[in-house]
């Protein structure tokens, strides 16, 4: 088995795609389970938004299990933008891995993110100029890989990553007293170096049935209102009529719905708005409503998901660069597409 450590769902669920693409079997998992048959199995701590010593804690805990179970070689996924206590769950990954050295590498060449001299870009934008800095949550105010980690860097190598083949070079260099952490290109590239490559071991997902695209983030909002709209999409935005929802689905096959533009409204916190429109959504999903789900990002896709009781997911598909299809392992639930929130949906995946 081959273990990922990610710190939200949807990086969990783009590393499981990856594998997927590389033909191995994989597994996304709320809660470590190792009675499993999957190669690659990746599990969310969700520690993102929690202040660092209590992210570092979780992790630790979920690496230790992990590493109980003699897994192949251990991976600590972070987000590409740095977000979150990165530095604090790296050391902490590391420690209970038993590494001594870490190499962390975010960048994905792949999805025009790089670092060049130690300075982050977006599409060849500084991340500090970039709608990124202004994230309600983790808001990217310096470019500098430096900066975002803020902390003691010893024992910590954050090479530059600039085009495709440079995560391989890195890659081939990872020994067994060190532990790599980073984003999917690396992950990419270190199947590619240890793994021989077999045939995609993608399942046929059947394309029929309503399909309910939700948006948990209210920075993205405006532009998903704006698509859905350019398509004749309903929305529908907190608090949500789930009659409504359920009727416009059977009827069109298509809604968008949301927390709406006000993170604020009703002086509750994003996760608190999170909680509510997954709860209600829960209700139109058991209902059976809707047979396809796009999620973005990993804390509204860990919400929904929660909501509906599921603690492992069976990897299906990857149909897009950073989307995954999943579905919950032994149920007879729906099919779940999810990104990282940091990234567009493809244009065929939009309900059309």
């Amino acid at each position: 088995m081959i273990a990922v450590v990610a710190d939200d769902l949807s990086g969990a669920a783009e590393l499981a795609g990856a594998a997927l693409r590389h033909g191995l079997t994989a597994e996304v998992q709320l809660v470590f389970a190792p009675d499993t048959a999957a190669e690659v199995v990746c599990v969310t701590t969700e520690s993102r938004s929690l202040p660092a010593a209590d992210a570092a804690r979780r992790v630790a805990e979920v690496t230790r299990a992990v590493m109980a179970t003699h897994p192949a070689w251990i991976f600590k996924k972070c987000d590409s933008m740095l977000r979150g206590p990165v530095l604090a769950e790296a050391r902490a990954a590391a420690e209970a891995a038993g590494k001594s050295r870490i190499v962390l590498l975010a960048a994905n060449p792949s999805r025009q993110r790089i670092v060049r001299d130690g300075i982050c870009f977006v599409g060849g934008v500084p991340l500090a100029e970039t709608r990124l800095a202004r994230d309600p949550e983790h808001p990217r105010r310096s470019s500098r890989v430096a900066d975002l980690l803020g902390g003691d860097l010893a024992g910590v190598a954050t090479p530059d990553a600039v085009t495709t083949s440079d995560p391989f070079g890195q890659a081939a260099d990872i020994d067994e007293a060190t532990l790599p952490v980073g984003g999917v290109d690396f992950f990419a590239a270190l199947l590619a170096v240890r793994c021989a490559r077999r045939p995609e071991r993608a399942a046929m997902v059947d394309p029929a049935g309503p399909v309910l695209a939700v948006c948990g983030s209210a920075a993205a909002w405006a532009q998903r209102q704006d698509q859905a709209a350019a398509r004749g999409i309903p929305i529908f935005a907190l608090p949500p009529d789930t009659r409504a929802i359920d009727r416009t689905l059977r009827e069109t096959g298509r809604a968008l719905a949301g927390i709406g533009s006000d993170a604020a409204a009703g002086g509750q916190s994003p996760a608190q708005l999170l909680g509510r429109l997954a709860q209600a959504l829960g209700e139109v999903i058991s209902r059976g409503a809707a047979r396809r789900i796009l999620l973005e990002g990993g804390a509204t896709a860990a919400a929904l998901v929660s909501t509906g009781g599921w603690t492992r997911l069976a990897v299906l598909a990857a149909p897009a660069p950073g989307v995954t299809v999943l579905r919950p392992a032994g149920a007879d639930g729906p099919l779940l597409f999810v990104k990282p929130g940091s990234y567009d949906w493809p244009a065929a995946l939009w309900p059309g």
